[in-house]
């Protein structure tokens, strides 16, 4: 029996976090009000590509939503860079059920996944407890470490370790029992569970790597009192 599936998805992954002031936004939910980038000089070449490219807000109010343990003992937290990732694709699965059963006599489905097109979306929250002067604004510390941050999770690399979790959707091979319905016929809505079950793992996983990058990132730097070393990378290539 072969079968085809074809389908097109998006999925979002949950959020993480991490004087005078510019004029800002309206209020939101959490009690934050978005810093308003018209009211800020305009920004180094290398810092516009980053917010255009990471969709970039930056915010100030309200609380920060992350652990701030590692902090030194009685510091606060100054900054945080709340990520959050999305999937959309376009795929055709098509499967096959195997004549062969395997070693716990179960029939077996072949299911090969063709993505024709699979595309990684991020955006950020920088979130700033006090924010700098509208003058000193981008050449502040804690602005060009939550910068640091976003260069991060919105590195082209990421986006190859998230491809490179979804290639083992590719070709799956699970028990019939897994995908078909009454009657033994496989049905389209749980092969499609099957596919995305995959993609919000590989999701995960990328989120998962992000998280670890971003601490090492505080700890190397204490959370932005130091300068970056210059020979550390904190993406790797897939």
């Amino acid at each position: 029996m072969v079968g085809m599936l074809v389908s097109s998805l998006n999925c979002i992954a949950p959020a993480m976090g991490q004087s005078d002031t510019p004029d800002r936004g309206g209020d939101r939910d959490d009690g934050s009000v978005e810093i308003r980038l018209a009211e800020l000089p305009k920004p180094t070449p290398e810092v516009a590509a980053l917010i255009r490219s990471g969709t970039v807000r930056l915010i100030t109010g309200g609380q920060p939503t992350s652990d701030a343990a590692s902090l030194p003992v009685g510091q606060r937290l100054a900054g945080e860079t709340r990520f959050t990732f999305r999937y959309r694709y376009d795929s055709r699965a098509r499967w096959q059920i195997e004549s062969r059963r395997n070693a716990l006599s179960q029939t077996m489905v072949s299911i090969r996944v063709r993505f024709r097109s699979i595309k990684l979306i991020s955006t950020h929250d920088v979130w700033l407890r006090s924010p700098p002067s509208e003058d000193r604004f981008w050449d502040d510390r804690v602005v060009r470490h939550e910068f640091d941050h976003v260069r991060i999770s919105s590195d082209p690399r990421i986006e190859k370790h998230f491809l490179d979790a979804v290639k083992a959707l590719e070709v799956m091979r699970v028990p019939l029992s897994s995908v078909a319905g009454r009657g033994g016929k496989i049905e389209n809505a749980k092969v499609q569970s099957l596919i995305e079950a995959g993609m919000k793992q590989a999701l995960n996983n990328t989120t998962d790597y992000v998280r670890i990058r971003y601490r090492e990132l505080d700890r190397l730097t204490r959370h932005g009192m130091l300068p970056l070393p210059d020979d550390v990378v904190l993406v790797d290539e897939p």
